[in-house]
């Protein structure tokens, strides 16, 4: 009758930790906006201020930017750029990524590269839109080792952004 108790017991502590652990991993979906652009992600993402980036939210373990290059701003620099997969072309360059890795997908551009920082690996997933008389950055980082467990959320939030 005690060991029964006791796996019982066991048994419940460890159903109220995995409740906890879901309902405290908030899925709620949370919106966030700069300017023209709004993407849905959840509310682990917190916003901050970051130099160089129009928006910069992160969670435990993937953050997420912005830049906005508007065309004026462009043209201004020497940029001749005149649609979107020219724009993404240029991203590519600068970022030394071949052009037969940039992926259309829905209404964006995306490419993904590694780059290993401090001895850790990150995987980035660059996504590229058009919108507003700008073009738009957004970019997805996570460590390497969790793209895995990461990649289909990634690409649900990247399909949630709008250009209004």
């Amino acid at each position: 009758m005690k060991n029964n108790f006791k796996k019982l017991t066991l048994l419940g502590l460890v159903l109220m930790m995995c409740i906890t652990f879901l309902t405290g991993c908030s899925k709620d979906p949370k919106n966030f906006t700069y300017g023209a652009l709004t993407v849905t992600l959840n509310k682990t993402f917190k916003e901050s201020s970051r130099n160089g980036f129009d928006l910069y939210v992160s969670s435990e373990n993937v953050i997420f930017s912005v830049v906005e290059e508007t065309e004026e701003n462009l043209e201004f620099s020497g940029y001749t750029i005149s649609n979107l997969k020219g724009y993404c072309e240029e991203i590519m360059l600068l970022n030394n990524v071949s052009e037969d890795s940039l992926v259309q997908r829905n209404n964006y551009y995306y490419f993904i590269n590694k780059k290993t920082i401090s001895g850790a690996s990150y995987t980035y997933v660059h996504c590229m839109y058009y919108g507003a008389g700008s073009y738009w950055v957004c970019e997805f980082v996570c460590k390497t080792k969790d793209y895995d467990s990461y990649k289909e959320r990634i690409f649900k939030w990247a399909d949630s952004i709008t250009i209004q």
